[in-house]
């Protein structure tokens, strides 16, 4: 019997980054929370639409549910999933607070299930790729990452994400996914300096950042904003062997937002002039390639949180992980408002 998973929302994530991924990962998309039963019954047909969170978390016939909701309510949400005996997914950000964070973590072990986060970016193509090199130890001691996620949305929209409440903010959108990345590879850092700036006009949250981490003699630096018309730099990694030079955004979701999914030919598969420049140094000479991309694979959250459910394993992305990306976060905010380092 497939994995039974109840969707709660079907805005654009829920439609769009989750919703798409479930059949690849072998599990059944069996109900939907949404006030809008129309356009998710246009999509899904066979789904039970419930009207409400409660309703969905009451449905005996529902194993995992997934999160697709407004970040100021995901901790009440997963502790009523929780509580309701349900394996639970959030949406980054997990929570807007360490110590929310914490009181989920105590829960989901009272309860004997799941709580995870949906740092689907682990499984973008330039960072599998990247990840790869490091572990295989062609770039060397790794000295100085930069790590590049911005777009231009240069107008401020009437949405929840531009106005102020907790768990609001870049640092919270975007830099969830880069802190993410950064601490797979590297750990937690010793120190954390964060700038968040409002940049646009008549904005109200935080929509520009710069993060620098040290650990050791490396340096992180992470960037984030919305006024980036020529958003293709990604990634500047440099190592005592080699480099690794990314342009362009992994492809995945302009896929997702085009209609494509993981299922079709094609998915998740970077044209040629998208690889990365790789150049390495053997203390003599240098040579520089293009490095064939990894496919990159957000279905295998969902894949390997199914395997983990099923055979009792730890879930692809530890909740423990997810509280030091947020413990990061408050970090950078503390930091930009004291104007100085701070020790995560």
């Amino acid at each position: 019997m497939a994995l039974r998973v109840g969707l709660v929302g079907y805005g654009l994530a829920g439609k769009t980054f989750h919703a798409p991924l479930f059949p690849a990962a072998e599990i059944e998309l069996a109900a939907v929370a949404s006030s809008d039963s129309a356009k998710v019954l246009a999509d899904h047909p066979g789904v039970t639409v419930h009207p409400t969170p409660a309703a969905l978390f009451a449905d005996t016939s529902i194993d995992l549910v997934v999160l697709a909701t407004p970040s100021p309510t995901h901790p009440a949400l997963m502790l009523e999933a929780l509580a309701a005996g349900k394996h639970v997914v959030s949406d980054k950000p997990f929570t807007p607070s360490v110590a929310e964070a914490d009181q989920v973590i105590a829960a989901a072990a009272k309860a004997g299930r799941i709580a995870t986060c949906f740092q689907n970016r682990r499984w973008d193509s330039d960072f599998l790729t990247l990840r790869k090199l490091i572990e295989a130890g062609e770039l060397g001691e790794i000295k100085s990452y930069r790590a590049h996620f911005e777009f231009y949305k240069g107008e401020v929209a009437d949405r929840w994400q531009e106005r102020p409440a907790p768990g609001v903010g870049i640092h919270y959108d975007l830099g969830a996914h880069l802190i993410d990345q950064a601490l797979q590879l590297f750990g937690l850092p010793d120190w954390v300096e964060g700038d968040l700036v409002i940049q646009r006009s008549g904005g109200a949250i935080a929509d520009g950042f710069h993060t620098r981490m040290g650990k050791g003699a490396l340096r992180i630096d992470l960037f984030g904003n919305y006024y980036a018309p020529d958003h293709s730099t990604r990634y500047a990694v440099h190592g005592t062997r080699g480099s690794y030079m990314k342009r362009f955004m992994d492809i995945q979701e302009d896929q997702l937002r085009g209609g494509m999914t993981p299922l079709d030919e094609g998915y998740g598969i970077e044209p040629q002039d998208r690889w990365a420049r790789v150049t390495t140094f053997d203390g003599e000479q240098g040579s520089s390639r293009f490095e064939p991309s990894i496919p990159g694979a957000h279905q295998q959250f969902y894949a390997l949180l199914r395997q983990a459910i099923e055979n009792g394993g730890p879930p692809p992305v530890l909740a423990e992980e997810a509280r030091d990306t947020i413990r990061i976060i408050e970090a950078i905010r503390e930091s930009s408002e004291a104007g100085r380092r701070v020790t995560p």
